[in-house]
């Protein structure tokens, strides 16, 4: 029995992405490097799995060597994309800085907090000074109260034996040569 054939050019590949495509031109086009198809998606998955498995990313956290590395498919080249040494060793110097300032900070807090007590046992004696000082001055008013009121009561009395004296004397004297 005879068969119609379609040839491949005549055969077309409708992409609701891309449009109209001959089949045999599209399936050439993916074909790249000189692989097949499926060795091409081999490389993109998993075999097994079916993960993407194009890219691979390493990290070494070695000290002082802290680098990212990438590697795009399973015999492509191991390349350095990223390098954080320099980073790793900014962040450590700034967390000792800030942990240096913070215990400055944290000391002078605690001598300021001693200096505050002390100016406040010196506020409790300088009050204890200013009362006594207040009730000294308080009994010196008094006692200077009291002689003043004892000379006060005493003064005419004085007066009388001054002039008691002044006469009796001058009676004395009254025609002397002395």
């Amino acid at each position: 029995m005879a068969r119609t054939r379609v040839p491949s050019e005549q055969l077309n590949f409708r992409s609701a992405a891309t449009g109209i495509h001959l089949l045999d031109t599209y399936l050439e086009d993916a074909e790249m490097g000189g692989l097949t198809l499926a060795q091409l998606m081999n490389k993109l998955f998993d075999a097994s799995t079916g993960a993407i498995d194009a890219f691979t990313f390493t990290y070494d956290n070695t000290a002082g060597a802290e680098k990212m590395f990438l590697k795009i498919g399973e015999d492509g080249a191991t390349n350095e994309i990223a390098d954080f040494t320099q980073l790793f060793a900014d962040l450590n110097a700034f967390k000792a800085t800030a942990l240096a300032d913070m215990e400055v900070k944290r000391a002078d807090a605690e001598q300021s907090s001693d200096e505050a007590r002390a100016s406040e046992l010196d506020a409790e004696a300088a009050q204890a000074a200013a009362e006594a000082a207040q009730l000294a001055s308080e009994q010196a008013r008094d006692l200077s109260q009291t002689y003043a009121n004892q000379a006060f009561q005493t003064t005419p009395t004085v007066i009388q034996q001054g002039i008691l004296i002044s006469q009796l004397h001058g009676s004395l004297f009254d025609g002397s040569t002395l």
